[in-house]
């Protein structure tokens, strides 16, 4: 019985998480405060095939919300298509390294970021300020490698038959 409650006793202190703010975050809910990006996503690549992009190739870019738009059309310019774009209103901060993960499991190699505040408190026992977040995901194919032409041999081809014992036989 003693051991028992022990283990109750123990169970209760190894139990309990820690969380970024307990005055906010409720029992149950997701450590994102948006919610899973994935939900999020919006796909803008009608179903192809999503390349193989690892996490430390993955670049983000920030931007202003006015240069937002001219600097998406520089990228296009350059080679890269949309992919899937993410846009997400709230008042908790929205992580790009959330977003870049998002973008190596859904092919994109580059993360076009902006966000901005839209408004006051609508609610005032909610804190801070709702902020509006965009992130553009972008892919760039690899430049294709060129075929290696054949190289003539080093060796001369012999001209006739050879003889017998020319090598020392």
């Amino acid at each position: 019985m003693k051991l028992l409650f022990q283990l109750l006793i123990l169970s209760l202190f190894l139990g309990c998480g820690l969380t970024p703010n307990v005055n906010t975050r409720k029992a149950g809910k997701p450590w994102n405060y948006y919610g899973d990006p994935a939900v999020l996503y919006r796909d803008q690549t009608n179903g192809a095939p999503a390349a193989l992009v690892w996490l430390d190739t993955v670049q983000f870019t920030r931007t202003e919300r006015a240069d937002f738009q001219k600097t998406l059309q520089t990228d296009l310019k350059q080679g890269y298509k949309k992919i899937g774009v993410l846009a997400v209103q709230h008042r908790y901060f929205v992580d790009p390294y959330d977003m870049k993960k998002l973008a190596a499991d859904k092919g994109a190699n580059l993360v076009l970021g902006c966000w901005f505040t839209v408004g006051g408190r609508s609610d005032p026992d909610t804190p801070g300020r709702l902020v509006e977040y965009w992130y553009q995901f972008l892919y760039k194919p690899p430049a294709p490698t060129p075929i290696p032409s054949p190289t003539p041999s080093a060796t001369p081809f012999p001209s006739g038959p050879e003889q017998q014992g020319a090598y020392g036989d």
